[in-house]
């Protein structure tokens, strides 16, 4: 019988929809990049905190709403700049398996938040909908809160064009797809901007608009927010990769020279890691190293199938 046992830890590339990951953390253009994140996270800040403070003392729940729907792309930045490099340290005595769920943990703390606090601001908005329906006078948005919303769409807008001028100039692409982000973020507020506008410049009976513009936004707030915590929420509890993914595994290593059979095969995830743990059949007569041969073609395979980012634990045992 031979034993092998093979994992690998990288810090080049990220997966799936997460290039700006990638770009955070790869070795080119790094600094510069984390600058352009760096300076949009702050910008983000500042209007978060503009927004929240304007609609609270002027009186439009629906810049309230906009100034939460900030926190998500704040908090989002905040996740790439610090979490992400966290998740990315190697392994040492006290996490074996990496920090690679900080990203994930991190990821279900915001989205759990998020929820509640869109939750609120909906349960909020339709309160006040109700009470304009049965003849309740709703406070005038004050005239501020329109110079903010228009303030907030004029730096979103700047930010679309400093992402993607800095995207186009590093050669990032991840930079220049979160750019379009500001932009549909900045086409978003118009739904504020009405609210506030017509809850201030058109009468009493207009004022409704506003806590109608603050609902949609709480639904803007909620689809991010649950799409997510579920797979946070998933990989926390260490669910197993998809069956696509598990079957395309097992038919790497089913196809790998020297494997007679698979005894074993679970997965889950670890952050931006796929964790395998693989117990497979060779022939009873080979030696050690060959036995170590095995698993390392074994980890070449699905290297090629699913990447650098994953963790593969191989153990050999002899075929029935």
């Amino acid at each position: 019988m031979a034993l092998g046992n093979t994992r690998r830890h990288t810090h080049s590339h990220a997966e799936g929809n997460q290039e700006l990951f990638a770009a955070l953390t790869g070795s080119d253009g790094t600094r510069r990049i984390r600058r352009v994140v760096g300076i949009g996270c702050a910008v983000n800040a500042v209007l978060m905190t503009l927004k929240i403070c304007a609609g609270y003392f002027g009186h439009s729940e629906a810049l309230v709403a906009d100034g939460v729907h900030s926190l998500n792309d704040f908090a989002a930045d905040l996740i790439m700049l610090i979490f992400v490099g966290l998740s990315f340290h190697k392994p040492d005595a006290c996490y074996s398996y990496g920090y690679g769920k900080f990203e994930t943990f991190s990821a279900f703390l915001i989205s759990a938040f998020l929820f509640i606090v869109g939750i609120s601001i909906g349960y909020e908005a339709t309160e006040s909908i109700v009470a304009a329906a049965h003849g309740e006078t709703l406070p005038q948005a004050d005239i501020w809160t329109v110079v903010v919303v228009v303030f907030s769409m004029i730096c979103k807008e700047g930010l679309y064009h400093f992402y993607s001028r800095n995207g186009r100039r590093l050669g990032s692409k991840a930079l220049v797809a979160n750019a379009w982000h500001h932009r549909i973020d900045a086409m978003a507020s118009i739904a504020t901007l009405i609210g506030v506008t017509f809850s201030h410049f058109f009468g009493e009976g207009c004022r409704i608009l506003d806590p109608c513009a603050s609902l949609l936004i709480s639904v803007l707030i909620l689809i991010p927010a649950v799409n997510l915590i579920r797979p946070a929420f998933s990989d926390l509890m260490e669910r197993s990769l998809p069956r696509a993914q598990t079957e395309l595994a097992r038919e790497a290593i089913l196809a790998t020279k020297g494997v007679l059979g698979l005894k074993r095969l679970q997965t889950r995830r670890n952050g931006h890691y796929k964790i395998f743990d693989i117990t497979v059949e060779v022939d009873p007569k080979i030696t050690v190293g060959e036995g170590s041969e095995i698993a390392a073609r074994i980890m070449e395979a699905l290297e090629n199938e699913f990447g650098p980012l994953i963790r593969p634990a191989i153990a050999t045992v002899p075929a029935e």
